[in-house]
């Protein structure tokens, strides 16, 4: 069984080799081996989303040096029944129909990414943790990484924002954010509905978004906002060669 693969876009953005762990589920000897067939292969960062029910593969993780960089958990609601949020007064949600993003765009997908492995994570640049959010928004504006963006103003400066599109067969929710100032207004429920009421429209039955388990924000939200959590997984970096 093949035992982890190397990542190229990841190689390519960071500047390093990047590799992703495969098996979930791994013994302290197993774990070692695979860490030293990546050292040889010259892999620098590897990624591992480990099985969180399986105490010996946290054991191994935490002995061979892993950093604990995010629970990840995938959350999931049927599209029925995702109640409708509160609206508010003074703006409404619309979609982004410009071909790029401005600051105001870039500057919440940076906010999405408060939690982010990226950023929790001191091994990687904070450039760089910036340039991977402000390029997942451009991204999802031309299309190549979502299908629709959907944003609320006020003032004429873009407050919220969310990014929609399809992954296996599901709607799914990229990223998420209200700027801080404009919290507690139910902005955010109100852009997670527009992504659910889109992939309704385009026959989805279900609608998932990732998150980290330490953004509690975020899960607050999506909970108030209809979904369930599907799967966690314990997500380590290993830092092979530096």
């Amino acid at each position: 069984m093949e035992q982890f693969q190397i990542l190229e876009w990841d190689t390519g953005f960071f500047g390093m080799t990047v590799a992703r762990i495969l098996p979930h589920r791994l013994i302290q000897e197993e774990l070692e081996r695979t860490i030293a067939l990546l050292r040889k292969g010259g892999v620098s960062l590897a990624y591992w989303a480990s099985d969180p029910a399986d105490e010996g593969s946290q054991q191994a993780a935490l002995a061979c040096g892993g950093l604990l960089a995010d629970r990840k958990v995938t959350y999931l609601a049927e599209l029925g029944d995702i109640p409708e949020p509160v609206g508010g007064s003074g703006w409404m949600v619309e979609e982004f129909e410009d071909s790029a993003p401005g600051d105001d765009l870039e500057d919440l997908a940076v906010q999405a990414g408060c939690c982010s492995r990226f950023k929790v994570d001191e091994g990687i640049p904070v450039d760089k943790f910036v340039d991977l959010y402000k390029l997942w928004i451009r991204n999802s504006v031309n299309k190549r990484i979502a299908e629709a963006v959907f944003v609320i103003r006020r003032e004429n400066r873009i407050v919220g924002m969310v990014t929609a599109g399809d992954k296996g067969g599901r709607g799914d929710i990229g990223l998420v954010a209200v700027d801080g100032r404009m919290r507690g207004k139910n902005m955010g429920a109100a852009l997670v509905h527009a992504a659910g009421k889109w992939a309704y429209a385009k026959g989805f039955t279900h609608m998932q978004v990732v998150t980290q388990g330490g953004n509690l924000a975020a899960c607050a939200l999506y909970e108030k906002c209809g979904y369930r959590i599907e799967k966690v997984e314990n997500l380590y970096h290993f830092w092979i060669l530096k």
